[in-house]
């Protein structure tokens, strides 16, 4: 039932979500191996024929799309069990509580990349997923970056198209389509006044080359020669792989600078700001222009492993035969509905397993050893499906992206000890938390580290590269940072991008300029580019944090009475695709008020009016439980909202649901109507009212997360 919302103290459906946060303890599926019906039905899949049509009719009342509940699994995890026992990367014996693995390379980023990667390279297709398009790499071709003047090395490498074989069970193209194939890799000194990123076409050859400049970063004791592994690794396989990986250690590299930075201004009290080479780290008050719509207290945010018992929600996860910490609702939403969401299923149960490794290790993994190991495990279980696949067309491509994906990770988690090997030593110091912004120069550079730090780069891989896809997939994440700019200013954290694209401002009117430009980036890449990799880590970001138990959007709007004239934003529209500085904010004044929320209604109603297709039934089901209570507390006509157990499974089916270009379609109409009619909106504004007493950093389940220092 839906919870009272309008009123002064904070309800308990408000402080829980009814959902169940275990946060830092270990639990039990976490030591299992991670699998999913994707993953099963990828590898042990032999029909050419697709499937894609007896999903549309098999799903229609349900969220699994097409088979129904996942049947065969023991013989399927036995012919699982076979490829794993002949990986070629490393060496497996069996143990009760899954795979144990031991390595002899003892690179700090071995466990993630295991094996000899050497180079080669294949590109996504509609044949390894159910996107219906082919690879975007050859889009574009007449695009250029900047100049990056700490270019060191300039990698270059040529492609031509090659007819793959369908390899799964949803992909849309299940006969074969094209893909782009490494044909040579070079590396050579870069030429002054070059392009950062360019690519040409010969028709006459069929030939791709594609040409990036990159530094030559250097290790130190806090980044622990994890970028000199990323880098030599990812420099081998192909241009592609190394221009994915360099935005992962130019993370690494600028986050430990940054917190470096931060750890310096927040120990000396007469500190105003400090800066970096590339960016100025500052105090801050906490904005009291949102303080007087805001009811204090508010709900905390929750660790990112919590639990959902709701029937809607085990149905969902039951359907998609989970094991591991895939039945964990949180980790379900990062790895099977993220990617589900984006590629439609088939190859990218593989990257759902990582990605679900990954949330183990970033929320619990640095307060549990042995838990880590989740993350290792997943790895080498993805190398030795690439080897088993080696003889068939999808197996280079496997290995490019695990080998992105394994770096992206070991850049990661090297930067969550740092933030916490600095919270430690700040809270010896005795030295709390305090608010800070970081604001960069050069958005370039920032938007290739924030799409490491959360998006994650084999988007950007896929998506073609190039300014244009780094600033979708980098600077889109203000559809992420915005909701968590509050959070992230009052514990000291230095990755979030909405200062930076505000000037430095977190007055209202630059806020707001730059939330409207960000929907009207959505508003233009439905309308162009729907289907692209990179703005699909955007849209199915705005879902996941709808689903994954921690941020609370919804719940946060809850705490607020802002009126209308004030709530509702209108999408800036760009003339054409969205450049870096687009995202940024120009000093105009977006459309506010009764306007905004009759965009948002109509296109609302549009899409409810539709009969060819009719909206799916998990679409509608969205609306029913999530969209429709919004709009009617935001208007005013119910002070009543859900808690996040009774919409969660239905925003976790619409993810994964099927036909998949469909759902695309009506998932991204629904977001611009949550974000124009100010839903998002709000969430943010009562964000931006936080207050954190204790160290850095602390927003997931270390052990000193607790909701009493959160306010």
């Amino acid at each position: 039932m839906p919870y009272l919302a309008r009123r002064t103290t904070l309800p308990e459906l408000a402080l829980t979500g009814g959902i169940d946060d275990p946060r830092a303890r270990s639990q039990p599926s976490f030591n299992s191996r991670m699998v999913c019906r994707d993953l099963v039905e990828f590898i042990t899949s032999t029909t050419k024929t697709s499937p894609l049509g007896q999903v549309k009719a098999n799903g229609a009342n349900g969220t699994n799309g097409a088979n129904g509940q996942h049947n065969g699994k023991p013989q399927a995890t036995a012919e699982i069990d076979e490829i794993l026992s002949h990986s070629k990367g490393s060496q497996h014996g069996p143990g009760k509580n899954g795979l144990k693995l031991s390595y002899s390379d003892q690179s700090p980023v071995s466990d993630l990349v295991p094996g000899l990667i050497t180079a080669g390279g294949l590109s996504r297709s509609p044949a390894f997923d159910a996107l219906p398009v082919v690879s975007h790499w050859s889009d574009r071709t007449n695009e250029s970056s900047a100049e990056d003047p700490t270019a060191a090395v300039c990698l270059t490498s040529t492609w031509s198209t090659v007819h793959v074989a369908g390899t799964g069970s949803t992909m849309h193209s299940s006969l074969g389509a094209p893909s782009w194939s490494l044909k040579s890799h070079g590396i050579e000194p870069v030429k002054a006044g070059s392009p950062k990123f360019s690519q040409t076409y010969d028709p006459k050859t069929d030939t791709l080359s594609t040409t990036v400049n990159l530094p030559r970063r250097q290790d130190t004791e806090r980044t622990g020669g994890v970028i000199s592994a990323a880098t030599s690794i990812s420099w081998m396989r192909n241009t592609r792989v190394a221009d994915a990986v360099d935005c992962a250690v130019g993370l690494l590299s600028d986050a430990s600078a940054l917190l470096e930075a931060r750890d310096k201004l927040l120990s000396n009290p007469d500190t105003t700001a400090s800066r970096t080479p590339f960016a100025e780290v500052r105090r801050v008050n906490m904005p009291s222009w949102c303080t007087p719509h805001t009811r204090k207290p508010l709900p905390p945010k929750l660790s990112g492993v919590a639990l959902s018992q709701d029937d809607a929600t085990t149905a969902v996860l039951a359907s998609e035969g989970c094991q591991g910490g895939l039945v964990n609702a949180s980790i379900f939403s990062m790895a099977v509905g993220y990617n589900r969401g984006v590629y439609g299923g088939s190859i990218s149960g593989l990257w759902a397993i990582m990605d679900s490794a990954f949330v183990v290790d970033y929320t619990v993994g640095t307060q549990d050893a042995a838990l880590s190991n989740s993350l290792a495990t997943c790895f080498s279980d993805v190398a030795a499906i690439a080897d088993h696949l080696v003889p068939h067309s999808a197996g280079p491509h496997i290995t490019d992206i695990r080998t992105v994906k394994g770096c992206n990770y070991a850049c990661l988690r090297q930067k969550t000890l740092i933030e916490d090997k600095s919270a430690k030593s700040l809270s010896n110091q005795e030295i709390a938390s305090t608010p800070i912004i970081v604001v960069w120069d050069d958005l370039a550079r920032l938007a290739r580290y924030k799409l490491a730090d959360a998006v994650f780069c084999h988007v950007y891989y896929d998506a073609g590269g190039g300014e244009h896809m780094a600033a979708v997939a980098g600077l889109g994440c203000v559809v992420h940072d915005w909701i968590d700019l509050g959070a992230d200013i009052s514990c000291g954290e230095v990755s979030n991008i909405v200062p930076t694209l505000t000037r430095g401002s977190l007055d209202q009117d630059s806020l707001a300029e730059v939330y409207s430009r960000l929907t009207g980036v959505m508003v233009w890449y439905q309308e162009n580019d729907p289907y692209n990799p990179a703005a699909l880590a955007l849209l199915f970001t705005h879902w996941w944090q709808l689903a994954n138990c921690r941020h609370r959007p919804v719940s946060l709007l809850g705490r607020t009475d802002i009126p209308l004239e004030s709530i509702a934003i209108a999408a800036t529209v760009p003339d054409e695709r969205p450049t870096l500085e687009f995202f940024r904010a120009q000093g105009e004044k977006p459309v506010r008020g009764q306007n905004a929320l009759y965009s948002a209604e109509n296109r609302l109603q549009a899409l409810l009016k539709k009969t060819n297709p009719s909206p799916l039934p998990e679409t509608l089901t969205v609306i029913e439980k999530l969209v429709q209570p919004v709009l009617a507390y935001i208007k005013g006509e119910s002070d009543t909202l859900p808690a996040e157990n009774e919409y969660l499974g239905a925003v976790l089916a619409a993810e994964i649901a099927y036909p998949h270009d469909q759902k695309i379609l009506e998932l991204w109409d629904l977001a611009i109507v949550m974000w124009e009619c100010g839903a998002l909106w709000g969430a943010g504004v009562a964000a931006l009212c936080y207050t954190h007493k204790g160290m850095t950093n602390c927003d997931r389940a270390r052990d000193d997360l607790d909701e009493e220092t959160w306010n």
